[in-house]
This record gives C-alpha cells, sequence and structure tokens, in this order.
C-alpha cells in the first residue's frame, strides 16, 4: 500500500458539505494536547486520587475511625464506663455488689470446735500452758480448760503465752502497731513468745469464732462472742467484722 503525501493547504473532504484544512486539523490536535497536559498537571494521580478519597470519605464514615475518631473510647465524657486520658478506670455507678465469702461469720474458723464444747480429752498433739495456776491445753490456736474431770474450749485467757500460732493466723496494723489474730484471739509478739492482749477497738478480722450471738439494732449486725461485739461492716466489696466494744 502506497503512503499518501497531503499539502499543508490540501483540503480533506469530510462528509458531504465541509472541508477541513491540515492546517486545522494540526491546530486542533495541538489545542487538545495542551489542555490534557495542564489537567494532568493540576490532578498527577488523576481518578485514583478521586478515588483515594473517596475510600478515606467511606472510611471515616462507615465503621472505621480515623486517628481522632479512635481516641472515643478514652472519652470520659460519653457517659458509662470509661477511661481518661491516663486510661485510669472511672466508675460513676455505685458497688452495690457485696460477696459473701460464706453465709456465716464464722466461715474461716467453722473446722475448730466451737466455745464452750466439753471433751472427754484433750488433743493429743495439744501442749501443757500453766497460766493463773491452771493448767490450760493448747492446740493449734484452740484452748481447753480443765472442767471436772474433762476439757471444755475457752477463749483465749489474756496474757497467757505461747511461742506458736497456727500457719493460717493473720496479721494487721492498727495504730502502727502490728497485731497477729487467730479464731478470735489478738496476740502481740514479745521477746519470743505471742502473748494474748483484749481485742483493740476498731480492728477488722475476716471470720470470727464460733459460738456468737447475732443481734440486730436499728438495722445494723452485730455479733456478741469471747464478750467482744462486733459490727459487720462492708470492706473492698466483702462482709468484715469490726470490733466496738469489750462487753466483759
Amino acid at each position: 500500500m502506497k503512503a499518501m503525501h497531503i499539502q499543508p493547504n490540501t483540503s480533506i473532504e469530510v462528509g458531504s458539505k465541509s472541508k477541513i484544512t491540515l492546517a486545522t486539523l494540526i491546530l486542533m490536535a495541538s489545542i487538545s494536547l495542551s489542555n490534557s497536559f495542564i489537567s494532568n498537571a493540576q490532578n498527577p494521580h488523576g481518578d485514583r486520587g478521586r478515588d483515594d478519597k473517596g475510600k478515606k470519605e467511606k472510611h471515616d464514615n462507615g465503621h472505621g475511625r480515623d486517628d481522632n475518631r479512635g481516641n472515643d473510647r478514652y472519652d470520659n465524657n460519653r457517659g458509662g464506663d470509661r477511661y481518661d486520658n491516663r486510661k485510669v478506670v472511672i466508675n460513676r455507678r455505685p458497688q452495690t455488689t457485696v460477696i459473701y465469702r460464706n453465709s456465716t461469720p464464722n466461715w474461716r474458723y467453722a473446722s475448730l470446735p466451737r466455745r464452750n464444747t466439753v471433751v472427754n480429752v484433750a488433743p493429743s498433739t495439744s501442749i501443757s500452758v500453766s497460766f493463773g495456776g491452771i493448767n490450760f491445753r493448747y492446740n493449734n490456736g484452740v484452748y481447753y480448760r480443765p472442767y471436772q474431770n474433762t476439757y471444755m474450749v475457752t477463749p483465749a485467757p489474756i496474757g497467757i503465752r505461747v511461742k506458736y500460732l497456727p500457719r493460717e493466723h493473720r496479721v494487721f496494723n492498727l495504730y502502727n502497731r502490728p497485731y497477729h489474730y487467730y479464731n478470735g484471739a489478738y496476740y502481740e509478739y514479745q521477746n519470743n513468745d505471742y502473748v494474748v492482749i483484749p481485742p483493740p477497738i476498731g480492728a477488722l478480722v475476716e471470720s470470727i469464732p464460733d459460738g456468737y450471738e447475732k443481734l440486730q439494732i436499728n438495722g445494723d449486725t452485730y455479733y456478741i462472742v469471747d464478750g467482744v461485739q462486733y459490727r459487720a461492716v462492708l470492706q473492698n466489696g466483702e462482709i468484715w467484722y469490726e470490733v466496738i466494744k469489750i462487753i466483759s
């Protein structure tokens, strides 16, 4: 096929009526290329830029969140339990749940013999502790007093000294003084001995010994055992027992 050469002033017939010169065609092509170059310079990413913008708008308006929206979960002005900027839990609802470790105040010592229980013989593992002219028997935190020809479970006598306490005993500080507690008895450590002392007013304990008496006064619950009056109080979501009075 032979190439066709067109002179600059040659007319090309378009349709049946119009004629366009070659110079006109070149001018039109130049204008088209110029407009395309300007458009690309203004929007170098073309349609892809518009697509990315659309995706971002969809992302922001949909389930996704940008950096500012993501911080909403730490906004403490949105109600309920939220976090502030330091991520510290803020609980706006008052605590209403009370944890009962057991349905009875003596839950920790329920396996021990209750006060005034009479046994024919003291446990074989008990030791003799002489105090006030009486030979008590002491066994793992429980005291036995001679009673006729038997033994009776008794509260720890104030002032009696023992060398050891059960491993399960509790230690607490009150008015900057350390105390040891087990099964209704309060001790101070003195000269390598544990000495029984009067219950300190204000002491809080998890459990009291069996053999208590329960009282209801003006809607408050009280317990009396070993001549000590306790009041049930809420401590860290749990029921504890506070020493409020020495009766005898």
